[in-house]
């Protein structure tokens, strides 16, 4: 339950992707652990994140409200 990732680096932005029905699945389930970064100038990783089709409050703790809860 203390473990974190991110999704920075190209590498997780491709392993989710690849199976767009798993990479949904497990952000779900990991929704408050996971944290969005970007490492690139593009928006390939939110453009996938939207993709998704989850709900508001799963993205929402991704792209800030995590890191809010872990650096207030």
């Amino acid at each position: 339950p203390n473990l974190y990732c991110d999704i920075s680096a190209g590498s997780g932005r491709n392993a989710l992707s690849r199976d767009p029905e798993f990479g949904k699945n497990f952000i779900l389930e990991f929704k408050d652990r996971i944290l969005y970064g970007r490492d690139y100038f593009d928006n390939q990783h939110q453009e996938f994140l939207n993709s998704l089709g989850l709900p508001q409050e799963v993205r929402d703790l991704v792209y800030w409200g995590n890191a809010k809860r872990l650096v207030p």
